[in-house]
């Protein structure tokens, strides 16, 4: 997730010392003020010498940060170009990644904030033997923000119209990871004749509780802010841990678009949870659910609910199946992408 996962603290050290300066000296001026008329007006003229100068040191700093992450950004599109196309849908572009041949083709979703590199690890496996498209969604990694609301019928839309324009054709294996389940349980329920199964990879339940701290919505509109001055770049608060892709996740995360569509989709969870409430009738299409090891949350509270969420999930298909990644947390894609092979090869094997 594109957050600020490295410490604040410098940040927050600076920020203190030039508050701190001019409020003491303001504070200094009322006390002498009221004890020596000559002396305070010396206070005074520190004061505003202190805040001219402040004022005058974040400024160029701000400049510099400016091109900096101009010349950052130049230089993301020479070194990492996206792999996919960037298929205009009347105004905005969204990126698809495709490989691999046969049918049905597969379509990777994304959790709730994410890119095509989520999928770095199961792509490559699943193009081994079918057709398989991974995408950024509108506003993350190389795609364009768009217009619409973030909730599952409208990206539903988008990503059908993504297909159509890219030339993609049904029947399609949706693959869904957490969040990524509302979509590809919406296009099912939108367009059932081009489906041919469901995975969920430890899939969002609707009536799972997404709590949106205060804490996050500033972080995530500090970051949105700061980014066009360079400072998530400078800190690689959006580089990720693997050094092997520093480099390309910061050149796909670090925009401030990508900040912005992830405070909005996460704002919209009750919104989009709402809506799949909405679908009543079982799908008769194969579901597969692919949950995380219950074992590695220590039977806490919060992990018996969302095991009993995931078993519910089920009920969305009146074929459904359940799968455990043993030895994954939430991250099944990166640490038991082979869970979801196995699960996308069988359901191709089927229907040969």
């Amino acid at each position: 997730m594109p957050t600020a996962t490295t410490s604040f603290h410098p940040i927050r050290w600076a920020t203190i010392i030039l508050v701190a300066a001019p409020l003491l000296l303001f504070v200094a001026s009322l006390v002498v003020s009221a004890l020596h008329r000559e002396s305070a007006q010396s206070v005074r003229s520190w004061l505003r010498y202190t805040i001219l100068t402040e004022t005058s040191i974040v400024f160029a700093l701000a400049v510099c940060g400016l091109i900096y992450e101009r010349a950052a950004e130049a230089q993301d599109l020479r070194l990492y170009a996206p792999p996919g196309n960037l298929i205009d849908l009347g105004g905005y572009r969204l990126h698809l990644y495709c490989t691999g041949q046969g049918s049905p083709t597969v379509i990777l979703e994304h959790g709730l904030d994410g890119s095509y590199l989520d999928w770095r690890k199961v792509q490559p496996e699943i193009a081994s033997f079918v057709r398989v498209c991974s995408y950024d969604r509108a506003g993350y990694g190389w795609s364009d923000r768009s217009p619409n609301p973030r909730v599952p019928s409208a990206m539903v839309e988008e990503l059908h119209r993504l297909l159509t324009q890219a030339d993609q054709h049904p029947p399609y294996i949706m693959v869904g990871h957490s969040m990524g389940a509302f979509n590809a349980l919406m296009f099912a329920h939108r367009y059932p004749d081009e489906i041919a199964a469901i995975v969920l990879v430890d899939g969002s339940h609707p009536d799972e509780s997404l709590r949106f701290p205060w804490k996050q919505r500033l972080s995530l509109r500090f970051l949105q802010f700061a980014t066009p001055f360079g400072l998530p770049r400078l800190r690689k608060w959006c580089a990720g841990r693997d050094p092997e892709l520093q480099g390309l996740r910061t050149a796909v995360n670090c925009k401030a678009r990508v900040f912005r569509t992830h405070y909005d989709q996460w704002n919209s969870f009750d919104s989009a949870a709402a809506e799949i409430r909405t679908i009543k009738t079982p799908l008769d299409i194969p579901l597969v659910v692919i949950s995380r090891d219950p074992s590695i949350g220590r039977g806490s509270a919060g992990e018996q609910r969302w095991t009993q969420l995931q078993k519910e999930l089920m009920q969305f298909s009146s074929d459904s199946t359940q799968i455990v990644a043993l030895g994954s947390g939430h991250d099944i894609p990166g640490k038991r992408p082979d869970v979801i092979v196995d699960a996308v090869r069988r359901i191709v094997g089927q229907s040969k």
